[in-house]
């Protein structure tokens, strides 16, 4: 009871804070112009390894707005891209090692278990996320760097973006996007966990580790090198 308690309080911490980001002023990054003529995606990395192309790398020039389809091509790039499947071994050794997520056990056929769990479970976040809430609510699923300023300022930044998104006008909006998305996959998952493992508790302790894990995406997003753009870069 008492483990339920902490972590269904850690939970609702995390929405508080969450809604009180999203109402904190900031001056604004994003140089989003709507009237720019749609621009291709342009396939860069970050750190040599996770896809930039949902990282606006440059807050001073303007870019141009996701139109539905590119929104729904990003969630599908992140998802078929090669780091896609270190993240999701990396995420099952974590779940293996640190005894969190689905109560699988251990032993091998265990960890395969959970490399399927982490593959739907990161698939299914990208494609709510990314893709289908931002066409939804109108919202850009982009990381605008802040790009100077000082360490703090631009760690606040990293972890402002988890609660305040750009629309498609290029005005400030609450992350709708990121925060019912991350619960829509959490609960998604719910339904190939073992049952053993569908309590409150274990439930709003991933979604914590999903705000948390994005948090560090966008760190790597904000200080990580941004590669040029690929000369055979994907529409």
């Amino acid at each position: 009871m008492k483990e339920f308690r902490k972590n269904h309080l850690a939970a609702a911490l995390c929405a508080v804070l969450l809604a009180g980001l999203s109402t904190l002023p900031c001056d604004a990054q994003a140089k989003l112009d709507p009237s720019l003529p749609e621009a291709p995606i342009v396939h860069r990395r970050t750190l040599l390894i996770f896809p930039g192309f949902q990282t606006v790398p440059d807050p001073d020039i303007p870019v141009a707005r996701l139109w539905p389809m590119q929104k729904l091509k990003l969630a599908y790039f992140k998802t078929v891209d090669p780091s896609f499947l270190v993240e999701t071994l990396a995420f099952a050794g974590f779940s293996q090692g640190a005894g969190y997520g689905p109560n699988y056990g251990l032993g091998p056929s265990s960890f395969g278990e959970r490399v399927g769990y982490s593959a739907g479970n990161l698939a299914s976040t990208n494609f709510f996320t990314t893709g289908l809430l931002p066409v939804i609510f109108h919202e850009d699923p982009r990381y605008f760097r802040k790009g100077a300023g000082s360490v703090g300022s631009r760690v606040w930044w990293a972890l402002r973006s988890e609660a305040v998104a750009y629309n498609d006008k290029g005005r400030q909006t609450p992350n709708i996007s990121n925060m019912l998305g991350f619960g829509m996959s959490t609960a998604l998952a719910n339904a190939y966990s073992p049952e053993s493992s569908l309590t409150l508790g274990n439930t709003s302790q991933r979604l914590g580790v999903k705000f948390g894990i994005e948090f560090v995406l966008n760190l790597t997003r904000e200080f990580g090198a941004v590669t040029k753009p690929d000369r055979g870069q994907r529409p």
